[in-house]
């Protein structure tokens, strides 16, 4: 019985070290491009900036559990673009690397941890395949797919910008009022990320008066019967804490 138990903590603690490594190399990159830190989230850990300091705290939004990096940009340089672009494809790369390290490890040497070692090696590829082979994951695009966006030329590369700075924003003040509006109709104009934009703004208009617009609101009801329901489920979570 003890064994079980040790081997079900160890399994999770795997699973939550490979995310980790996963949206460090997301983290890290950033850093190493001069952008600031804001958030990092992986399971019950959180880590973020308030008030400009470092804050340490028990996460408890289900939502971030898969684990979740924010680094924002400290000017307004024409080189954020790929920088951000490069903040993206280090995920995978980090998961990559390190499946291939583990299994070395666990091929060349003979150590207690064998097993786990081996299911860090392969849950790390699962990830490595998930943010790289497919377009989307849910409703929203992969690593590989924004990376792409990011570099193309056009409203793709603006509305995944924008994106982020959403995004980066929330993570960081978990609140949408200071998000920029310009960046929010921007994410609408786009049709893969409408519904998450129109969220948003929603969102936003109640955080800073209290109240909807009755058009958007009505643009947002429309779309509703379009998504997954268990994104909407997150969504109707989230549109909850913000009203309060």
């Amino acid at each position: 019985m003890e064994s079980n138990i040790v081997e079900f903590i160890g399994v999770i603690f795997t699973i939550l070290f490979v995310l980790g490594i996963h949206e460090l190399g997301h983290l890290v990159t950033g850093l190493i491009q001069g952008f600031r830190f804001e958030l990092f989230v992986v399971g019950p850990l959180g880590i973020k900036r308030e008030d400009n300091r470092i804050k340490v705290y028990f996460n408890k939004n289900l939502a971030y559990y898969g684990g979740v990096a924010a680094v924002l940009p400290v000017d307004d340089n024409p080189k954020n673009i790929k920088k951000f672009a490069n903040v993206i494809l280090a995920g995978p790369i980090a998961s990559i690397v390190l499946s291939v390290s583990c299994f070395l490890c666990a091929y060349f040497f003979d150590f207690p941890g064998e097993f786990f070692t081996f299911m860090a090696g392969f849950t790390s590829f699962g990830i490595f395949l998930a943010t790289t082979v497919p377009s989307k994951t849910g409703t929203f695009f992969t690593d590989r797919k924004r990376y792409q966006r990011l570099m193309s030329n056009g409203e793709e590369r603006d509305t995944e910008i924008a994106l982020l700075r959403i995004i980066g924003i929330y993570s960081r003040d978990n609140s949408y009022k200071n998000v920029n509006i310009e960046d929010i109709d921007l994410v609408i104009q786009d049709t893969h990320h409408q519904y998450f934009g129109i969220f948003c703004k929603l969102s936003f208009q109640h955080e800073t008066t209290g109240s909807f617009d009755i058009k958007t609101k009505t643009e947002f009801d429309e779309l509703t019967a379009t998504m997954p329901k268990s994104f909407l489920k997150v969504i109707a979570k989230e549109l909850d804490k913000v009203c309060g």
